[in-house]
Parts: structure tokens; sequence; C-alpha cells
């Protein structure tokens, strides 16, 4: 594994938690005043804040049945889910909303996730989370995003286009080699990952 991949896993082992929070709200209460809010949109300063952060990605939780469909339409609010006759769709209202998408930083605690997650029945092995290049967002997403300070996410009002997705990292071997296969037959420039005990590695198409 390169030192690219072994930096982006360990911010992204989504099932483990972790004390600190380098996103504390009192933190981005003044980075935000330090940008004169008022001066700029909300993405303008949601994009410098990555920066200054070094934030790479934002993650976005949802259960691996959804990958098909997801890999398929985007990622989409759940009033604009595209479905087949009988497809089953799993909505996590963590992060899929009736009319909006909700985001995490790459360097979040993800401290409300845990705490959502600890009211839910849900098996390590339906996890699936996925990484959005914030540059390619910015420039797809036709609205302003909205930045909830209290939670330390992003709310993207609209779908999230497929070609803004980098990566997918699950835990189930079977949808493994099921995301594979339409990544390489959609020709899809996405990076599959699967881990297992820490222990992770790449899909070679």
């Amino acid at each position: 594994m390169n030192n690219k991949v072994k930096n982006m896993v360990s911010k992204l082992i989504f099932w483990k938690t972790f004390s600190d929070d380098i996103l504390e709200e009192n933190e981005l209460d003044s980075f935000f005043k330090s940008l004169f809010v008022n001066a700029g949109s909300e993405k303008e300063l949601i994009l410098e804040l990555t920066k200054t952060k070094k934030i790479n990605h934002f993650l976005f939780y949802t259960n691996v049945k959804n990958a098909s469909n997801i890999l398929r339409h985007g990622i989409r609010p759940v009033k604009e889910l595209k479905l087949k006759t009988n497809e089953e769709f799993v909505v996590w209202d963590y992060h899929q909303r009736q009319e909006s998408i909700n985001l995490d930083f790459d360097v979040s605690s993800r401290a409300h996730f845990w705490k959502w997650l600890s009211d839910q029945t849900i098996n390590d092995n339906e996890f699936m989370v996925i990484g959005i290049d914030p540059e390619k967002l910015a420039k797809s997403s036709k609205n302003d995003w909205i930045f909830n300070r209290a939670y330390g996410m992003i709310n993207v009002v609209e779908a999230i286009k497929v070609e803004d997705i980098n990566w997918i990292l699950i835990r189930d071997e079977e949808y493994f080699d099921l995301i594979k296969t339409i990544i390489k037959d959609e020709e899809l420039q996405i990076k599959i990952y699967i881990s297992h005990d820490g222990m992770v590695r790449t899909g070679e198409l």
C-alpha cells in the first residue's frame, strides 16, 4: 500500500471512533469570522477550509446494498431517488435526507455519526463509505452549500454526480466484486477498497 493510500485509510477507518476532532465548533466559528462570512458564498468558504485543514474528501455513509444504484445515478436526495421496479434502497437518514445530502469531512471524529449509529441495528459489513472530491463537487453543483457548524457537516441541496466520487470503501467481499464489475463496465474513474481487521486492499480493475 503506497503512502497516499495509507494516509487516506488512516483518516477514514469509519468503524473506529476518534477522541480528538480538529474541527471543533469554536474553532470553526473563529475560522469563518476570520474570512468575513458575509463576503463570499458558503461553498467558497468551505473550499478554503478544506485547504487550511488539509481536507481531501467529503464522506458519505450509506448501506452497501445501495452501491449499484449510486454508481448508476449518483448520490441523490430521497425524493429524487431513481429506482427500478422492486429495487431496494436502504436510506440512512444521517446523511441522506428528503431534499438534501449531508457530508462529513475526512478529518472529522465522526462523533455525531456514532451517536446516530447507536440507535440503529446495522451490521459492520453493511457499511459503505464514499469519498467525494471537494473541487469536483464545487464545479458540478449548481447551488450553494450550507455548512452546519454544530455538526461539522456540509449540506448539499441537489444530487451528487457519479463523476464527483473518487473512491468507495466497503467490508463485504460479495459487493466488492460487484462494485468492481460495475466500475469496469461503466468505465468509471473510481477506486474501490475493501477492509478487514485494519487491513485494506484495492480492487485491481
